[in-house]
């Protein structure tokens, strides 16, 4: 049987991906002046069906989230960019 050989190039979006995580891990954890977390306000909705099989939504408490300037999430942390952008967190409760 044949072994089929990939064309040249094939391998490297996903070395490029490597290559940036590394650099925005070095960008991170590099100490320098610049802020690199930050708390973010995000809101609480919680969903819940009911017997006539309707979403019931009630509100719950704001919940601060710490985010990281960055491009990947690290240590945990989602980066702020994406925070920003989701500030409401739906949880279903089924």
């Amino acid at each position: 049987m044949l072994k089929k050989i990939p064309p040249p190039g094939a391998h490297a979006p996903g070395g490029g991906i490597v290559v940036a995580y590394g650099i925005d891990a070095a960008l991170v954890a590099w100490p320098g002046s610049r802020q690199m977390y930050a708390d973010i306000r995000v809101d609480q909705l919680y969903t819940d069906t009911n017997k006539w099989h309707e979403l019931e939504y009630s509100r719950g408490d704001s919940v601060t989230e710490r985010c990281v300037y960055a491009l990947f999430p690290h240590g945990g942390n989602r980066p702020c960019w994406y925070v920003t952008r989701h500030t409401m967190q739906v949880t279903n409760t089924d």
